[in-house]
């Protein structure tokens, strides 16, 4: 029977140069091993996926798919001051979401939005001074969205107050021009009408308006109205003399 010369009986021992030259093979067959994997990563990285997914206790699992979120909920036309203590909100979030109102901190109002996506919060409670709400929706699995922009919205019940500084009632008036100048101030802004004629206010609060005029008495009515939707309305009557 013809062996080779590393063949041995199971009564025979390895020489110390036979167990080297094992050693050695052994060694080579396992650093190719490592070697083949490795470059099987990079050569065919599908092909060794799906290799070892077939082996998975997963494999038949569907993979996973990031839940969408509902859209942040818009507030349209929010008012900046009011001189209630009680305000109707309106916006915009993702249709069939449910939408929750926080003021000053707390949770105040829920609601629903229809198919249009619109949603309405009426009479939400207000205090003095300001006011900081936010909205958040979320979906019927429970998905919530992100925070709506913050809304800063003042509770403002001080009436403006309205001084004309250059006439005094019962005054009279004498130019040519028939017209007459009535200079005043009011101490915060508003929209300010004089006569019905639209008035513009100046950056320190104060206005300057020429308004026309006929020889005899003439009422100056000036209306000033905040952002809360306060006014104030200040009357005088003069005599206008077209003369110098």
């Amino acid at each position: 029977m013809n062996t080779s010369k590393m063949s041995l009986l199971p009564h025979q021992k390895l020489s110390e140069k036979d167990l080297r030259i094992r050693l050695r093979l052994i060694s080579w067959a396992i650093l190719g091993i490592i070697i083949f994997s490795i470059s099987s990563l990079f050569l065919f990285p599908t092909q060794v996926g799906s290799f070892f997914g077939f082996f998975s206790k997963h494999r038949n699992e569907k993979p996973y798919q990031p839940t969408a979120k509902p859209s942040t909920p818009v507030f349209e036309n929010a008012p900046e001051s009011v001189k209630d203590t009680k305000v109707t909100l309106n916006g915009r979030a993702t249709p069939g979401t449910t939408v929750k109102l926080f003021v000053n901190g707390p949770e105040r109002a829920t609601t629903t939005t229809g198919s249009d996506g619109i949603f309405t919060f009426v009479d939400v409670p207000l205090i003095l001074g300001k006011n900081l709400l936010f909205a958040k929706s979320s979906d019927n699995r429970g998905v919530g969205s992100d925070t709506s922009e913050f809304l800063s919205i003042t509770v403002d019940k001080d009436l403006p107050k309205v001084e004309i500084t250059n006439l005094k009632d019962g005054a009279t008036v004498k130019n040519l021009n028939k017209r007459i100048e009535v200079i005043g101030t009011v101490n915060e802004k508003a929209n300010i009408t004089i006569n019905d004629k639209y008035v513009i206010q100046k950056s320190d609060f104060s206005f300057d308006y020429w308004l026309g005029v006929e020889e005899g008495s003439v009422k100056i009515k000036v209306i000033a109205t905040d952002p809360a939707g306060n006014k104030t309305e200040k009357e005088i009557a003069v005599t206008y003399s077209k003369s110098n």
